[in-house]
């Protein structure tokens, strides 16, 4: 009796057991958590195409795909718009992280997706999404059915923004800077071949007048002077050789960027190259301070000129032309980024079956290159015909070459400032660096390595302890500089600085008395309740000349006080709204050539989101200040 008591114990417990696991294999299903999908009002962008933002957050402990797997058997998060009249594109989703057990990536937490909506005219009703979505428990292991939400799309704002239209957006601003004028007149222009090469060969003029191209022109004269040998026909010759190899250089690069789409500012906005730039300067100013006589790569020159004895050199004369286009290539301003832009743009157009017109295009391209390097080498040309005049010896010249020598060493010093910015070292710590370098260098001229006698004299003494004591300085000041720079120990980039000193809540970067917003949705949004312009930064750490933006936005005064009473935004090349913006077929900068974009870049935009001006020109404050003015005063008909 008792032992059937027992059995039917067990069986009840056994029973209620199996019960109690069905029961939660019934309701776990039932009643998954709630994944919670949020869209934001859409924006207007300045091509008039529309960006849609849907955030979507999984519960805690769970996640959602983004991928379908290794194996291709999972179900990820993934959007769909039935709406009549709306075709959406998806431009950027969330990262997430890969998780090694699902094999897959998964989104945890929240993430954002991006799209850009192409809407019928009017706008349908009730307009929405539908997310399709599989998420698992990462304690049970446990994955719910998959589910299909409907999304609905705030798009009356975009309704509301489509229809009126500024009064000064009937016709694009015309720029006020020389240079801005010139690179829309090419922009213009790009149809008739004659003018735009013509145009092109007046920016080379003014190219050539830039302080940059400056210290080449006394190395130029310097040079020739001694290639000539004091003979004036062979000086006259030797100076169109170095011409002719100039425009060989802007020549080669037209080929490269029509052939294939790549351009030299990507090497250009290299770091090291700028610092490269900089110890060439440094080597040719201290020789034209008379600390050693000047030779250009003596044994390549040397091997040139004896393979062409007949032509008297003439080979060593002309790729010495050719890296003086190489030195002054940073030089390059909007209009060849104008060019360049042009040329891969008509390449990438052309069939590669529709081979007499992709001819045309490659001609065109070397055309206007050829053109521009003949312009920006007409100064070098003259310079090098008149060097052939003058004295070949005398007091006269080493004074001369003594004044020239200083400025060139200045600007060695602007390439290593450039260079150390761009690799996000801060300038006090470049200067402590240089500091560094300069005693060093000056303790060993001084002598303080040089050996002593066993009684020698005070005055050689004197100046091996001067040495000693400027080794110590110099050493001092180097290793300090290098542990502050990140070189010798990892620093934050200065990205991660930037954000470090952003705040998380209104995400906005401060310089000085400015506050530059970093979400486009906030500024725009901003922008309008305060019914003020929107000014747009497009930012890089590598691009020198967007630093040089920043301190010249503080100190302005002008322009300064105009952008206090604007909304501004700085946009990161690493940001997603910077992706965004490079499928804006108004900003084809952004998206440069070679995936190089052409920075720096500045926008305005009215209080209500009209795309008002934009320009290369960081030192255009007039211009911007012109433009804020009239984003100002902008009224909706």
């Amino acid at each position: 009796m008792r032992f059937l008591q027992s059995i039917i114990v067990v069986l009840l417990l056994f029973g209620a057991a199996i019960s109690t696991q069905a029961q939660l294999q019934t309701t776990s299903p039932l009643a998954p958590p709630e994944v919670q999908v949020r869209s934001a009002p859409a924006e207007t962008g300045a091509s008039g195409a529309t960006t849609a933002r849907i955030t979507v957050e999984i519960p805690a402990d769970h996640h959602g795909y983004l991928d379908s797997g290794d194996e291709g058997l999972l179900i990820p998060l993934a959007f769909t718009f039935d709406n009549p009249g709306i075709a959406a594109q998806e431009i950027a989703r969330p990262q997430g992280t890969r998780d090694d057990q699902a094999h897959a990536t998964v989104l945890r937490g929240q993430g954002e997706f991006v799209f850009r909506l192409a809407l019928s005219d009017p706008i349908p009703e009730s307009p929405h999404a539908k997310l399709r979505y599989q998420i698992c428990n990462d304690i049970t292991n446990i994955c719910f059915p998959p589910r299909t939400v409907q999304v609905p799309l705030q798009l009356a704002a975009v309704q509301n923004l489509a229809a009126p239209k500024t009064e000064l957006l009937q016709s694009e601003p015309a720029p006020t800077s020389f240079r801005e004028r010139l690179a829309a007149l090419f922009r213009q222009s790009t149809s008739n071949l004659f003018f735009a090469i013509a145009l092109v060969f007046v920016a080379g003029l003014i190219a050539s007048a830039t302080p940059c191209v400056y210290p080449i022109l006394p190395i130029t004269s310097a040079i020739l002077m001694a290639r000539g040998g004091g003979a004036k026909q062979s000086g006259h010759i030797h100076a169109f050789a170095y011409f002719v190899g100039l425009i060989f250089f802007y020549t080669l690069l037209g080929v490269f960027a029509v052939t294939t789409g790549t351009a030299l500012s990507a090497v250009m906005t290299n770091p090291w190259v700028n610092l490269g730039f900089a110890v060439l300067f440094v080597y040719l100013g201290l020789s034209m301070l008379g600390l050693y006589e000047f030779q250009f790569m003596p044994a390549l020159t040397a091997k040139l000129d004896s393979a062409s004895s007949q032509s008297s050199g003439l080979p060593g004369t002309f790729w010495m032309g050719t890296t003086a286009g190489l030195v002054v290539s940073p030089c390059v301003g909007p209009v060849v980024g104008a060019i360049l832009l042009d040329i891969t743009g008509q390449a990438a157009a052309v069939s590669a079956a529709d081979t007499a017109l992709s001819n045309q295009i490659v001609v065109r391209g070397i055309a206007l290159m050829t053109s521009f390097g003949a312009g920006l080498g007409v100064p070098f040309l003259v310079v090098g015909l008149l060097s052939n005049r003058l004295p070949q010896s005398g007091a006269w010249l080493s004074k001369v070459k003594f004044l020239l020598g200083l400025p060139i060493l200045y600007f060695a010093y602007t390439y290593y400032i450039k260079s150390l910015e761009t690799l996000g070292v801060p300038v006090n710590v470049a200067h402590a660096m240089l500091v560094g370098v300069v005693a060093i260098v000056l303790a060993v001229f001084i002598g303080a390595f040089h050996t002593m006698g066993e009684k020698p004299p005070q005055h050689l003494q004197l100046r091996r302890a001067c040495g000693i004591i400027l080794l110590v300085v110099g050493i001092h000041f180097l290793y300090n500089g290098l542990g502050n720079s990140g070189i010798l120990i990892d620093r934050p980039s200065p990205v991660q600085m930037a954000a470090a000193t952003t705040s998380p809540v209104d995400d906005v970067e401060t310089h000085g008395n400015l506050r530059w917003l970093r979400n486009i949705s906030t500024a725009r949004q901003l922008a309008r309740t305060e019914s003020k312009p929107l000014f747009v930064d497009f930012y890089a750490t590598w691009c020198a000349n967007c630093k040089a933006f920043n301190s010249l936005a503080l100190k302005h005064e002008e322009l300064n006080q105009a952008l206090q009473q604007a909304v501004l935004i700085k946009i990161y090349d690493t940001d997603p709204d910077f992706k965004i913006f490079q499928q804006d077929q108004r900003f084809p900068e952004l998206r440069g050539v070679g995936g190089q974009p052409f920075l720096p870049l500045f926008a305005i935009y009215s209080p209500r989101g009209e795309f008002l001006w934009k320009g290369q020109d960081y030192k255009a404050a007039n211009t911007m200040i012109a433009q804020l003015e009239r984003a100002k005063h902008a009224t909706v008909q």
